[in-house]
């Protein structure tokens, strides 16, 4: 059995003034104005709100294995691995600053049984039967600040401070972590089987995978509710312009997944001829999901959706790998591989997909007249006291839910990769190689909004034609807000979001490397990587809504026609390891690694498309010479260009685009 535990820190204050007031856009007073008005009138505690705090996060392990020889030929072998995982305020969330009671604490708890039987029929024949039962609990849950029910969450918008003799702007968030409380538990059963069959001149595999998953699982996601102010002015006038909440219908919304899946692969590997070795298989697999979504008829009639579409599931996956000892003389190794993998289902996005049919959760999202008054100091008492499914009947709201749903069109992913790389043993001690990857991701997961109308409704000519999704005069000119309802091709539901199988990805990579033993086991090795990676979106999971807020764009989010620089793009990676020859049974050695060439997007702080998000539209870069450019934009641009503690790569950027809409201006 084993223990360990480790201290980190997360922050939401500062380390040196300069350099987090600029780094977070909020100076220490603004954090102290925020933390009075949110103890006096929302309930916050005494207990420090802002800066650094130590967490530790533990995992406990016991492992325990046997082995019974039943016969000559049988060995039986049992083992049970048990992982316990507790991560104490291990769930931020997504607003620039949240306070510490945000915090949600994370456990995890799985444990496996595994018991393989191996029989040697005769030396050419092996058979392998493994049977598993795997348990799996994970939860969330809100930190030791807040009731274990959650409350709902405060966002408080453009929260003002000056630095420097400017004005800058953040967001900070009090009150529940968005999806807590929530969990998943699951019972996995497994049967595999395969059988080894020998000959002269090849060795055969073949074999059957066969699954069955039993999910029970509380999603919660923006269920506790959320109110939006503008500014600490509305803060302290307790006068948010938007409450929004998903309102499960039944008192426990936990949903159960039944899920049943197969496999059938084969592979052969065998000498072409002397020193040339090759590997060649196949695989063939199946899921299928027994319970499925609701059939909404008003979703259908409202835009020809129907929320009961099943995933396309079947995958053939072929592969080989030529493996080639030139001269048969073990200096010189040319491998050449290519392969199609398919994806492993995201059972997160059928959950959603399932609980978010419009029949099970319905959702509240009211802008301006309406809002509930926020108690938080009730809802810090009782839970149950938050603004929820009474509003229905109260306000005479319709009766809608976000849609979360699969395309008639959506699949399983599938990666094309190949490699070839070449080693040389210089020596015994010497070695060398270079190596080149590809892979191509095709049809990968993306939610997209099919209740957003197809065309804006107006354009901005300053801004590149930038296109907003809602009309002109539901913008409100004092705060510029708008209210994504506005732009919905039928007022008769909500959101809908769609999964389809439209995202892509290119990556390529050159890697070199080498290893040095310089004296007894003592070595030296290191790796140089240069990569590229694009993609036209890079989510890759997690919640429906995440795949509209990870998606920078200029005006219509469910354009997936750009390729551009992935979020996990990095051009330069260097890897540099060394040991000491070991002495008394004791190695020591060093690592050390560097990236470089991330990419980053400008964002503006708001809404400008009028879509449900507010974090992820491009910033339009204007050009500061420009007398027609309001005076303190181009003032805010020049004091970035001005700035010697900003990056230099953030200067050349404005300045590259702004040539760049010069000479498009031009023609």
């Amino acid at each position: 059995m084993g223990s360990s535990g480790r201290c980190t820190s997360f922050t939401a204050g500062r380390h040196s003034v300069s350099a987090d007031e600029k780094r977070l856009n909020v100076t220490q007073s603004t954090l102290d104005n925020f933390l009075t008005i949110a103890r006096g009138k929302y309930g916050v505690s005494n207990a420090k709100q802002f800066g650094s705090f130590d967490k530790k996060r533990s995992t406990d392990a016991i492992f325990a294995r046997v082995d019974i020889q039943l016969s000559e030929k049988s060995l039986l072998t049992l083992r049970d691995n048990f992982i316990s995982d507790r991560a104490p305020l291990g769930r931020d969330d997504n607003t620039a600053i949240n306070l510490y009671e945000v915090y949600a604490d994370a456990k995890a708890v799985n444990n496996s049984i595994l018991a393989t039987l191996r029989t040697v029929l005769n030396p050419r024949l092996t058979n392998e039967l493994k049977v598993q039962h795997l348990y799996t609990f994970e939860e969330s849950s809100p930190g030791g600040e807040l009731p274990k029910q959650n409350i709902p969450r405060a966002i408080i918008e453009r929260v003002e401070s000056n630095i420097g003799g400017n004005s800058v702007f953040t967001n900070i968030q009090l009150g529940g972590q968005r999806y807590s409380p929530e969990h998943f538990y699951n019972h996995v059963v497994q049967l595999v089987d395969n059988v080894y069959f020998s000959t002269n001149k090849a060795n055969f595999t073949f074999g059957t995978d066969i699954m069955y998953s039993h999910m029970n699982s509380l999603y919660g996601s923006e269920m506790n509710g959320r109110f939006y102010f503008t500014g600490l002015e509305n803060f302290n006038n307790m006068t948010p312009y938007r409450y929004a909440r998903e309102v499960a219908l039944a008192d426990d919304p936990a949903i159960n997944q039944n899920v049943v899946a197969g496999g059938l692969y084969a592979q052969m590997q065998t000498k072409l001829f002397k020193g040339f070795e090759m590997i060649a298989g196949i695989r063939a697999d199946y899921t299928t999901y027994l319970n499925n979504a609701n059939y909404n008829p008003v979703v259908y009639q409202e835009l020809g959706l129907r929320t009961d579409n099943k995933l396309n599931t079947f995958q053939l996956q072929p592969r080989v790998q030529f493996n080639w000892d030139i001269n048969d003389k073990h200096k010189d190794y040319l491998r050449f591989g290519a392969a199609i993998f398919g994806s492993d289902i995201n059972n997160y996005a059928m959950i959603n997909n399932q609980l978010f049919d419009g029949t099970k959760v319905l959702t509240v999202d009211i802008q301006n007249v309406g809002v509930p008054a926020p108690n938080f100091v009730e809802y810090r008492k009782n839970p149950s006291a938050a603004p929820g499914k009474e509003l229905f009947d109260q306000l005479g709201l319709d009766r809608q839910g976000t849609i979360n749903m699969n395309g008639k069109d959506a699949r399983i992913p599938v990666v094309y990769k190949a490699n070839i790389s070449y080693n040389h043993f210089f020596n015994e001690r010497f070695k060398m190689g270079i190596t080149a990857f590809m892979t191509l991701a095709r049809h990968n997961y993306m939610y997209v909004d099919r209740n957003m109308v197809d065309k804006p409704l107006f354009t901005l000519p300053d801004e590149g034609n930038r296109g907003v999704f809602v009309p002109l005069d539901s913008v409100r000119r004092t705060t510029g807000n708008s209210n994504w309802m506005d732009g919905r091709k039928s007022k008769k539901v909500g959101r809908v979001l769609e999964l389809n199988s439209e995202g892509k990805v290119n990556q390529f990579a050159f890697v070199v490397d080498g290893t040095y033993r310089y004296f007894r086991d003592g070595e030296i090795s290191f790796s140089y990587t240069w990569n590229d990676a694009k993609d036209n979106t890079s989510y890759n999971g997690d919640v429906a809504n995440t795949a509209t807020l990870s998606l920078m764009v200029k005006d219509d989010p469910r354009d997936l026609r750009t390729m551009s620089y992935s979020d996990n793009q990095f051009r330069h990676k260097v890897v540099f390891y060394g040991t000491l020859p070991s002495f008394w049974g004791f190695n020591i050695g060093v690592r050390y690694s560097g990236i470089g060439g991330t990419r980053y997007s400008l964002a503006v702080g708001g809404n400008v498309n009028g879509d449900f998000v507010n974090s992820n539209d491009l910033a339009y870069v204007f050009d500061t010479k420009n007398q027609h450019v309001p005076e303190k934009v181009r003032q805010g641009i020049q004091s970035i260009l001005d700035n010697p503690l900003a990056s230099e790569s953030i200067k050349d950027y404005i300045r590259k685009v702004v040539v760049k809409w010069l000479k498009e201006m031009e023609v």
